[in-house]
């Protein structure tokens, strides 16, 4: 279930920066692309906890 988890939270990270790359206005551009690299580095972290 975690190894699931997390591969969504990679797939909806990488999906997020993508959308980024399209976005016109420079804010929007770094906001969704702060918000993808995070849900895809939480994805990280729920694989390897400490």
């Amino acid at each position: 279930m975690q190894i699931i988890l997390s591969i969504i939270m990679f797939i909806l990270g990488i999906a997020i920066m993508s959308i980024s790359f399209k976005a016109k206005k420079e804010l929007i551009y770094y906001i969704t692309l702060i918000i993808g690299v995070a849900v895809f580095f939480a994805g990280i972290y729920l694989i390897f906890p400490k």
